[in-house]
């Protein structure tokens, strides 16, 4: 699954539009990013760790890595 494709799944499962979801990142992180420039840092898949983090603490999610089994 791709960062995009994560995202969107998020996002559907809290039923929360992409630009909600933008609106809310820019309060947490005291950024101002246009809904536009973050919809084509999703599509291009050019998210970091930290807007990763940032969006899972926003959606109420917890990250974590698991080594496999």
């Amino acid at each position: 699954m791709t960062d995009y494709q994560l995202v969107k799944f998020l996002l559907n499962k809290e039923y929360m539009l992409q630009k909600e979801l933008s609106a809310k990142l820019n309060e947490f992180t005291g950024k101002t990013t246009k809904p536009a420039n973050f919809s084509a840092k999703l599509k291009r898949e050019y998210l970091t760790f930290k807007d990763l983090k940032n969006i899972c603490e926003i959606l109420g999610y917890d990250l974590s890595i698991e080594k496999r089994k």
